[in-house]
């Protein structure tokens, strides 16, 4: 069921504002299977918005705020993305008397940031959950100091890898140690 519904005949030129709870139950929902969720102790979330018509056309403006949680990409800890961000979305009109089939095949830059809605009712959720996601980094920190997963002492490498005397340095990978220095490290 549609979470964030605006009412296209309650919407003028002059605007109308909205303000929507994000409930971690409907964030859970639409997030499921990406590896992000809502976080659980965190307060539900908020979303503001400001409808305005342009001709057939309608603009929605606002910002979107929640707590989302992930796995740290260094620890696999938990890593909490508190998410405040704005959103905005043109909505161009399309039925069966107006614009019953797309204006073109293929996109042009400009269709890229238009959204289309049917009928009475512009149903926000997608451009909600699109924005939220957008926000996630690539590689989320549990913190910025996270040094991540201890490697065990049984398989880490000796301590001074550039001494063929190192203890525990297989003899067939010795010849290996010249090569130690000709790439420069970050020491």
């Amino acid at each position: 069921m549609a979470e964030f519904v605006l009412e296209v005949r309650d919407i003028t030129s002059a605007g109308k504002s909205y303000d929507f709870t994000v409930r971690r139950e409907w964030l859970a929902s639409v997030l499921e299977g990406t590896g992000v969720g809502a976080h659980a102790d965190a307060p539900e979330g908020h979303l503001t918005v400001k409808a305005q018509t342009q001709g057939v056309d309608v603009l929605v403006y606002g910002r979107v705020s929640s707590t989302l949680v992930t796995e740290c990409s260094r620890c696999l800890e938990d890593a909490v993305i508190p998410v405040d961000t704005e959103i905005a979305c043109l909505l161009t009109a399309r039925g069966a008397d107006l614009r019953p089939v797309p204006d073109e095949l293929e996109l042009t830059p400009e269709d890229l940031d238009r959204d289309f809605f049917t009928g009475d009712r512009i149903v926000l959720d997608d451009a909600v959950r699109e924005n939220l996601l957008l926000e996630v980094p690539i590689q989320p920190l549990c913190r910025e100091t996270c040094e991540g997963i201890a490697v065990p002492e049984s398989i880490s490498g000796p301590a001074d890898l550039r001494s063929a005397e190192s203890p525990g340095v297989d003899p067939r990978l010795a010849p290996l140690l010249s090569l130690v220095g000709k790439i420069p490290t970050e020491e």
